[in-house]
């Protein structure tokens, strides 16, 4: 919208309205990780949790990083909030100059585990032809075109790693390098109860899937950066694919088009949840429809 001489009065308003309830927003998503009850069961604190948050402001402005400061805390509370009787790694596919890598490996020192950090640190693989022009869903009004070598860090897997440890905790984290259809098929690890993937393409989505979904603990949660992408988004509904590759049915995905919820807007992060298919189906509680045989108003 366009505003002459006379409306300015009215759009410096809008203007100012908009800040406000992105302050609000912001305090709101900020004030209710510090004060709900993820990691209690590993003795962090409400004030050891307020004091990280913080920092994770912090460390998203002092690296460059392509994720916000909220999906940063959405991440770190997810992992919180793992019951600490499962065993297992966290895992991030794609990291670039290593901003999320530094505020999850906190998270990991917090709650005694490591995190494995894969990406190629030389940027995305080659696209298929199929994928290299994609209409960005959650806005429908513009595009990315994927090129080999982009989202490359300057300075490659060593500027990640000084990154780290400046800001984040190094000790507990192990480098993967190489593409995900090289490495992630040998990854040694046998359990993982967390995983943060930021592929872009979905020929790098669907290696992560292939190869790390196995290993994903029932109940845990696979976050994808692609919340926008409907080719990503299409993976984890497309019943053929997880028939034929996984031998499971499709888990679905929380947030399709903006993301799920922090604070009062979207986060542009979503999440797949494993679950047993055939263990809801002979123990779940069966739902029944308002209008179908057998309902009581």
């Amino acid at each position: 919208m366009v505003y002459g001489v006379k409306d300015r009065p009215y759009g410096l308003l809008v203007s100012c309205q908009r800040k406000f309830f992105s302050w609000l927003s912001n305090t709101y998503f900020f004030l209710k990780f510090a004060a709900n009850n993820s990691g209690r069961e590993y003795g962090i604190s409400h004030l050891k949790k307020l004091w990280l948050a913080r920092i994770i402001i912090r460390n998203t402005r002092k690296t460059k990083s392509l994720t916000s400061w909220q999906q940063n805390i959405l991440l770190v509370e997810e992992i919180f909030r793992v019951p600490r009787s499962l065993k297992g790694e966290v895992v991030e596919c794609g990291c670039y100059e290593g901003a999320c890598t530094v505020n999850l490996s906190l998270a990991c020192a917090l709650t005694d585990r490591n995190l494995i950090v894969c990406d190629s640190f030389e940027g995305l693989p080659k696209p298929k032809d199929s994928e290299k022009y994609e209409i960005n869903a959650g806005s429908r009004d513009d595009y990315y075109i994927w090129e080999e070598g982009e989202f490359s860090s300057k300075g490659g897997l060593a500027t990640v790693q000084q990154n780290v440890s400046k800001y984040g905790n190094i000790e507990v984290c192990r480098f993967v390098k190489g593409y995900f259809k090289d490495t992630l098929k040998n990854l040694d690890s046998d359990s993982i109860v967390f995983i943060f993937e930021d592929a872009d393409v979905q020929s790098s989505v669907e290696d992560c899937l292939l190869f790390l979904w196995p290993k994903l603990q029932e109940g845990c949660k696979f976050y994808s950066h692609e919340p926008w992408s409907v080719n990503v988004v299409s993976i984890f509904f497309n019943k053929q694919w997880w028939q034929d590759n996984l031998k499971t049915d499709p888990p679905g995905f929380d947030g399709s088009g903006r993301g799920i919820i922090a604070g009062f807007s979207y986060s542009n992060v979503g999440y797949a949840k494993k679950f047993d298919a055939e263990s809801i189906k002979k123990q779940g509680k069966k739902k029944i429809h308002a209008g179908s045989k057998g309902f009581e108003g």
